[in-house]
């Protein structure tokens, strides 16, 4: 079963972003909204890009501009939230982390 996880928290606020590491399979994506876009600078972003090199990684665009998140040779796909929607569709279950 693939599992699309939602990350609408910063690690730098709260342990939601560690839990979701801890629970993420390989053949699950992970797209990041809201807060959630800053932790695209956290050391925890390294941390699941180890642990699941190949992992699908998608950030809302205008959600990290709006944050004024610098991604500077990300491994995160920059999408709009039509995309996000027609992920979900893509997946057999969604889990938002917030």
């Amino acid at each position: 079963m693939t599992i699309l996880h939602v990350q609408r928290t910063s690690a730098f606020d709260k342990n939601d972003f560690a839990q979701c590491i801890a629970t993420i399979q390989s053949n699950d994506a992970l797209v990041l909204i809201d807060d959630g876009c800053y932790n695209l600078t956290h050391s925890m972003f390294n941390t699941l890009k180890n642990q699941h090199p190949d992992i699908k990684i998608f950030h809302i665009d205008d959600h990290a501009q709006a944050r004024a998140v610098k991604i500077e040779n990300s491994q995160s796909q920059p999408i709009a939230m039509a995309q996000l929607v027609e992920l979900t569709f893509e997946y057999d279950s969604t889990i938002t982390w917030q």
